[in-house]
């Protein structure tokens, strides 16, 4: 290929159709030697003319790709995904009408050195994309393994196409099926049940789930006439083990993050969130293990064999999933404003960050909040999930995950007003949200603290503190409310 071939084929990569006066704007070529190349690079299949005369443009042939994927989104055909010579590429299907998926234009044929982060985290992240990437498998391949991420998205091999066959012309809409998906669970919900999984499983971060993320989590299905839970490829609930090297205390290693209860912590803090305040949670349980234990809860993204959009905000931003921490509240804010229009709506994501920010929800990123698709294009704040206090184990935790107004500690009235504008709710409105979420955690998270002293199990619930002293959870759980409401009032919140 020579260089005018070379300049020709790199103006087809910015823009994928051009008639032949785009393409002299575009290489300043000559048109007399353009259109000699151009007739060159079709003979070689590298171009396709397409039409007649005045109308007459051309685009880039795509040669089969090794390894191809084909994407549906809610059984639509969308586009191609590939890896070739080191990137990857993307195009839409000519035929597709849909709106543009997050970050992709839908002007050009797209190339990327790293997988396109709409792709890239729905990938687990951490030793669970290791376990992937072990198999010597760029991460475009892996996305055909992943049969259960979460939201509406399918791959497909491409050579597999005309096989996919899916009708999605009986799903109703997720707010119809709501209640049904959602269920009703309270706290303290422990299933004596059989957990029907080897146990090298339950404790190795392996391929034992397509939802993304660092923990270690497994696709299950629960029976509850027979009181079994199994591994299942077709899941409607997720099983979080416990971290047994996290689980037990030992002085020995001065390098342990020691987080017991994880699970229990998790299934508190999304019973307070579901049935304290009314936000849209799943149900969720705890079944007990040797030492810890396991968290189970039930997909919202699914029901009669349907996917529901589901899209969290680091697909939104364009944000790559190691990345996720590497923004603002602000910058989150902005990008609420930009695919949700309803004010009712954007009041209750204001309401769950004031509610993150009470209960010191650490761990909130821009991959553990999202939102879904209610129906006609129209999106509301996700069921929530990945909820848990980072302040019950530590009294100098972060309040919030990403920093607003510049800090995580020592947030103030303000900074929510602030925030609250990039949203277009009124002061007025954020002080009532602040006054409302903040009285039910003063008023209704004793009750949770109590139930958790009816604990028996594992000696009291145990937190070790220091190589020599031990504290009960209910006891962290009574130390980190204190040390919260004394943090609230001193600031203004109470």
């Amino acid at each position: 290929m020579n260089k005018y071939e070379k300049i020709i084929i790199e103006s087809f990569e910015k823009k994928f159709e051009q008639n032949i006066s785009e393409l002299f704007d575009n290489t300043n070529i000559p048109k007399r030697t353009l259109n000699r190349y151009i007739d060159s690079l079709i003979s070689k299949g590298e171009l396709e003319a397409i039409g007649e005369g005045r109308g007459r443009y051309y685009q880039r042939s795509l040669k089969p790709r090794i390894n191809q994927i084909a994407l549906f989104k809610s059984a639509e055909l969308v586009g191609f995904l590939g890896h070739e010579e080191g990137r990857y590429v993307f195009e839409y299907e000519k035929s597709y009408k849909g709106k543009a998926l997050d970050g992709l234009s839908k002007e050009t044929l797209l190339f990327s050195a790293m997988l396109f982060p709409v792709f890239e985290n729905l990938i687990p992240e951490s030793d669970r994309r290791d376990a992937y990437l072990a198999e010597d498998k760029n991460l475009a391949e892996i996305l055909l393994e992943l049969e259960n991420t979460h939201g509406d998205f399918d791959f497909v091999s491409a050579d597999k196409l005309y096989d996919y066959k899916v009708d999605y012309s009986q799903c109703k809409s997720w707010v119809s099926v709501k209640q049904h998906i959602l269920g009703e669970s309270g706290f303290f919900n422990i299933l004596d049940f059989d957990i029907a999984i080897e146990k090298e499983i339950l404790g190795a971060k392996g391929k034992h789930s397509s939802l993304s993320g660092y923990q270690n989590k497994i696709d299950i299905n629960v029976d509850f006439e027979t009181k079994e839970i199994k591994q299942s490829r077709d899941a409607l609930y997720l099983l979080k083990p416990y971290n047994s090297e996290s689980a037990v205390y030992n002085f020995r290693d001065k390098n342990q993050t020691y987080l017991p209860y994880m699970g229990l912590n998790e299934h508190l803090f999304m019973s307070f969130a579901k049935n304290a305040y009314g936000f849209d949670v799943p149900w969720s349980a705890v079944v007990a293990g040797e030492k810890d234990f396991h968290y189970v809860v039930k997909r919202y993204d699914r029901h009669n064999g349907y996917k529901y959009e589901q899209r969290d905000f680091a697909q939104i931003m364009n944000i790559k999933s190691d990345q996720k921490y590497f923004t603002t509240s602000e910058k989150l804010f902005d990008a609420i404003s930009e695919v949700v229009k309803s004010k009712e709506e954007r009041v209750k994501f204001l309401e769950f960050y004031i509610f993150s920010f009470v209960i010191e929800h650490a761990d909130l990123h821009v991959k553990n909040i999202s939102i879904i698709n209610i129906g006609k294009e129209k999106y509301r704040l996700s069921p929530l999930y990945d909820l848990i206090s980072n302040g019950v184990y530590r009294g100098d935790s972060d309040e919030l995950g990403l920093p607003l107004g510049g800090k995580r500690h020592n947030i103030s009235i303000d900074d929510f007003i602030a925030l609250s504008a990039r949203l277009g709710v009124s002061k007025l409105q954020t002080k009532k949200s602040i006054k409302k979420i903040v009285d039910i955690f003063v008023e209704e998270f004793p009750l949770y603290i109590e139930k958790c002293k009816e604990i028996e199990l594992y000696d009291g619930l145990k937190i070790q503190k220091n190589r020599y002293s031990f504290s009960s959870f209910s006891e962290g759980l009574e130390k980190f409310y204190s040390r919260r409401v004394k943090s609230l009032t001193q600031r203004g919140f109470l």
